[in-house]
């Protein structure tokens, strides 16, 4: 028995359910608190002193957040970025969930279908075999390969940002 009911726009799957600009804006929010406290915890290692001094010249606190707190976490910002980066690459649920079942390579991405590598092996894991599994595999390393660059090459820059390297920009 099908419940599909033209009346009701999430009986099925349309460009506004089940697209990739849909599952793009879910993984976004699923990754954005990680960035958020990362940015966070850089900011919050501005040199004090920098901030006074800024807030004794007369500047407001915009002003010393721009002239003091944005330069010197600078650096904490593109690497926490990219650990979110690193982290959405990974994030298979929430595309395989609102993304349709069936793995289609879609050339209008905001259309109907669209997949992920990791979304990919999660489908179909359990039913390939022989070279469809080595496929899958290779899929994986891949994808660990990306995520581990990212991953590197964020925490360079996060521990650049809080040696204070990255002050002097």
């Amino acid at each position: 028995m099908d419940d599909y009911d033209p009346r009701d726009p999430l009986s099925s799957p349309t460009s506004l359910t089940a697209s990739t600009f849909v599952a793009g804006l879910v993984v976004s929010m699923m990754v954005t608190p990680i960035i958020a406290s990362i940015m966070r915890e850089v900011f919050s290692q501005a040199p004090l002193g920098e901030r006074e001094g800024a807030y004794a010249l007369g500047a407001t606190k915009w002003g010393m957040i721009r002239s003091v707190v944005l330069p010197f976490g600078r650096g904490g910002m593109i690497g926490g970025t990219m650990l979110g980066l690193g982290r959405a690459l990974g994030e298979t649920i929430g595309v395989y969930l609102i993304i349709s079942v069936v793995f289609v390579i879609q050339p209008h991405i905001l259309q109907n279908g669209g997949g992920s590598i990791s979304a990919l092996i999660a489908l179909r894991y359990a039913e390939d075999v022989g070279i469809g599994f080595a496929a899958l595999m290779a899929a994986g390393l891949v994808l660990f390969a990306v995520t581990l660059i990212v991953n590197f090459g964020a925490g360079i820059i996060i521990s650049r940002s809080r040696s204070g390297a990255a002050s002097e920009v």
